[in-house]
C-alpha cells in the first residue's frame, strides 16, 4: 500500500465507546485495522453532553498534527456534539451504531427508572437485561453477552449514572451537523435493535462530507460481532479518503 500524504494522515485517533461500553469495542478491531498514527482510548466523561464533549475537545485540543476521532453508540453522540461545537477539532471521523435525534419520551421514563433501580443496588441486574439488546438477535452469543456484561461491571455505578445524565440532556443534533466539515464514516448494522440505518440516513444526510455504509446482519455492537469486516470498512473508506 503507497503511503498516504504527510498532510493528509491523522497523527492521533481519538476512540470513544458507548454507554457501558468500555475500550474492548476498539481493541477487538486493532489486529485488522490500518489507520496509521497514536491511538487514544477515551472514556466518556461528565454528567451531561455539554460536559462530555466539552472533556472531548479538550482531549483532542492537547494533541499536535490531525486528529481523527471514532465513536460508538452514546460515544457517538458525544462526538457529533463536540463537532458542532468545534467545527475544527476533528479532521476525520467515524461514527458507528448511533443516533442524532433527541430523546423520545419514553426513554427518558426508562433512563429516570433505571436510575432510581440503580440508586438501589440493581446495577448488576440492569446490565445483565441491558446486555442482549446490544447485538444482532441471531449474533447475541453466550460470549458476546458476557462481554456485554462483563464491560458493564468495569465501568461501575457510578459511571452508569453519569452516562443516563448525559443520556437525559441529549438533543437533537440534526439542525446543527452541516457545520462538520470532516470527512466522516457514518457505519451502521442492519440489525441493530438500538440505533437503526434510517437515524444514520440522517447523519449522512445533514454532514456534507459523510458517507454511510450498512453492514448487513449486523448489530448495535458490530465491532465485537465482527471485528476484521467492522475493520475492514474503515479502512477502505479512509483509503479512499486520503486518495
Amino acid at each position: 500500500m503507497a503511503p498516504r500524504p504527510a498532510e493528509q494522515q491523522i497523527r492521533t485517533w481519538i476512540r470513544v465507546p458507548g454507554m457501558l461500553c468500555t475500550a474492548e469495542v476498539f481493541t477487538a478491531m486493532d489486529p485488522f485495522l490500518d489507520l496509521g498514527g497514536t491511538t487514544v482510548d477515551a472514556r466518556i466523561q461528565g454528567t451531561t453532553l455539554g460536559g462530555a464533549a466539552e472533556f472531548l475537545l479538550e482531549l483532542a485540543r492537547t494533541r499536535e498534527g490531525p486528529v481523527g476521532i471514532i465513536g460508538l453508540s452514546l460515544g457517538a453522540i458525544v462526538v457529533m456534539a463536540a463537532a458542532v461545537e468545534d467545527p475544527a477539532a476533528f479532521h476525520a471521523a467515524v461514527l458507528i451504531s448511533t443516533n442524532p435525534r433527541g430523546p423520545r419520551t419514553e426513554q427518558i421514563r426508562a433512563w429516570e427508572v433505571m436510575a432510581r433501580r440503580n440508586s438501589a443496588g440493581a446495577f448488576t441486574d440492569i446490565a445483565g437485561e441491558l446486555a442482549p439488546a446490544l447485538f444482532a438477535p441471531d449474533r447475541g452469543t453466550g460470549p458476546l453477552l458476557r462481554s456485554g456484561k462483563t464491560m458493564a461491571e468495569r465501568l461501575g455505578q457510578r459511571a452508569f449514572a453519569d452516562q443516563l445524565g448525559i443520556q437525559g440532556s441529549r438533543r437533537d443534533l440534526r439542525p446543527e451537523l452541516p457545520r462538520i466539515g470532516a470527512r466522516t464514516l457514518v457505519l451502521a448494522g442492519s440489525a441493530d435493535r438500538l440505533c437503526s440505518p434510517d437515524m444514520h440516513q440522517d447523519i449522512a444526510a445533514a454532514m456534507p462530507h459523510a458517507e454511510l455504509e450498512v453492514m448487513t446482519g449486523a448489530g448495535h455492537l458490530m465491532t465485537l460481532e465482527d471485528p476484521a469486516a467492522t475493520a475492514n470498512i474503515i479502512n477502505l473508506w479512509y483509503q479512499r479518503k486520503t486518495l
